[in-house]
């Protein structure tokens, strides 16, 4: 995982350019277009800058290119909490890579952003996002409509 860069632009277009992707990212619209990724891109570092949101580009070790993103959006200074996101391009699901991104960004938001609390959410269909959270050992923690909440705190969290 790295921060998003312009040069992850072309990537950024392909991968995120799924009905499945903007189907279930909000702010990631379907058909997904270049100047849809540079706005994006433009944002995300300004997130960063302004230590609001941490959106990774997660790069493939092999292919040293961008396959998708995660990150966590910090909501609230007074009890620290931060939601979780991410989307992976389609050739590359099924491998275990965003169930690892899942574990580094864990790690992260509770080592080096002090969080308590770390949310995601998916469409109950979204099973296969179900599994990713629940291997990083997040639990269901609610519901809203169609929406299943996973969370898990830091003191919950393997070290």
């Amino acid at each position: 995982m790295r921060k998003l860069a312009v040069e992850d632009l072309p990537a950024l277009v392909r991968y995120a350019n799924d009905p499945a992707v903007g189907g279930n990212i909000v702010n990631i619209p379907y058909p997904y277009r270049e100047p849809d990724a540079a706005f994006r891109i433009g944002a995300v570092l300004k997130a960063f800058n302004a230590k609001t949101g941490f959106i990774f580009a997660m790069i493939h070790k092999d292919r040293q290119e961008l396959i998708g993103e995660i990150s966590l959006h910090l909501l609230d200074k007074v009890n620290p909490h931060a939601q979780l996101a991410y989307w992976t391009g389609e050739p590359f699901r099924n491998q275990g890579l965003t169930t690892e991104a899942v574990a580094s960004v864990l790690e992260f938001g509770f080592d080096t952003l002090n969080v308590d609390l770390i949310y995601g959410d998916c469409k109950e269909e979204n099973i296969a996002s179900a599994r990713v959270m629940m291997a990083n050992g997040m639990k269901e923690h609610s519901r809203r409509g169609s929406l299943v909440v996973y969370a898990i705190e830091k003191e919950r969290h393997p070290v």
